[in-house]
């Protein structure tokens, strides 16, 4: 495992994320035998699977992050698809797959990247860290009121 891998799991971990550093093929079985309620993914590993979010919300979204920062342990999402922006913010456990080739040190290295997508004025690009917190005044942590109550990321090593 490279050091940027190794930084990002450290910080990701650190709120909480499960982590997994898979290879494609092991990616691809591990991820054929859950049921996901949401697919997005850049990759052939799976089909994209497209859902309208009912009453009953999204149990399990899987997507595939643009970049991850190793600093911070969070990763990169551009989601101008609604859909995709409702997924990530309406699952109750949100997977998400990166290839390792997309650590990148710190949020400078997304910069280029960040000004190409925000050119475009329907552009949204999301930095989750993990599960939604908040506390109330009297401090009462709740986990999943604004996003996901778990997250976990698969880092993919290149083939």
């Amino acid at each position: 495992m490279n050091e940027l891998a190794q930084t990002f799991i450290k910080y990701s971990e650190s709120v909480s994320n499960k982590n997994l550093l898979l290879s494609f093929d092991e990616f691809s079985g591990t991820l054929g035998k859950q049921n996901f309620d949401y697919v997005s993914l850049k990759t052939d590993a799976l089909p994209e699977k497209i859902i309208t979010a009912g009453k009953e919300g999204i149990g399990d979204a899987l997507v595939e992050a643009d970049f991850a920062i190793a600093e911070t342990g969070s990763v990169v999402i551009e989601s101008t698809d609604e859909r995709l922006r409702k997924a990530t913010c309406l699952a109750e456990r949100l997977h998400v797959a990166v290839p390792a080739s997309k650590i990148v040190p710190s949020l400078e290295d997304v910069a280029d990247f960040l000004e190409e997508k925000s050119s475009n004025p329907a552009s949204f690009t999301a930095f989750i860290t993990g599960a939604s917190r908040t506390a109330d005044i009297e401090r009462v942590l709740t986990i999943g009121v604004h996003g996901p109550c778990e997250m976990t990321v698969y880092i993919i090593t290149d083939r």
